[in-house]
């Protein structure tokens, strides 16, 4: 088996039909029908295309199809509320029970896949304390703002004022000279 063969086996694998797969690929019409073999620029091509197909795979035979960790839509994933969750690699050909975190939880599954459950309730806790806490302190500003605005409504009547016997004043000096 060939490169061509088995990147023709992941197209069957993936439901493609052979005039899509050389639109996708930029190939020409016919190509892939036509050709024995591929070059390797055009196996380039396909894996940039295509990122889930192991170039190993592909150039040896040696390996499995995908590349660890890639999942397609083509895989029955069942997603239920059981314990199950752990994805191991050799798992993408079965079936993958993964488990909805409970409320208050988050699961996250890492490349070898490990499942951590990490708890946002207490980050949530954190949030809503931190919000509260920023309500106060713009209340307390608000609090000292108003109080400058007094003040400042204040010294304007003082200046007013004194800016009005200013006017006096020299409105009496003007008439004594």
């Amino acid at each position: 088996m060939n490169a061509k063969d088995r990147i023709q086996q992941y197209i069957d694998y993936k439901g493609i039909s052979n005039s899509k797969f050389e639109i996708e690929v930029g190939l020409s019409n016919g190509y892939w029908r036509k050709t024995k073999s591929i070059s390797s620029s055009v196996v380039e091509k396909i894996l940039r295309i295509y990122s889930e197909l192991n170039p190993l795979w592909v150039l040896t035979g040696e390996g499995e199809m995908l590349r660890p960790a890639t999942i397609s839509t083509r895989d029955n994933l069942n997603i239920s509320g059981g314990n199950k969750g752990n994805i191991r690699q050799g798992d993408v050909n079965n079936n993958i029970s993964i488990s909805l975190p409970e409320k208050g939880t988050q699961k996250i599954i890492d490349p070898d896949g490990t499942v951590t459950i990490e708890n946002t309730s207490s980050s949530v806790q954190n949030n809503l304390n931190e919000i509260d806490m920023l309500n106060q302190r713009i209340q307390y500003l608000e609090r000292i703002v108003s109080g400058h605005e007094a003040t400042i409504k204040s010294l304007e009547t003082t200046i007013k004022s004194k800016d009005d016997l200013i006017c006096i004043l020299r409105g009496s000096l003007d008439k004594q000279d």
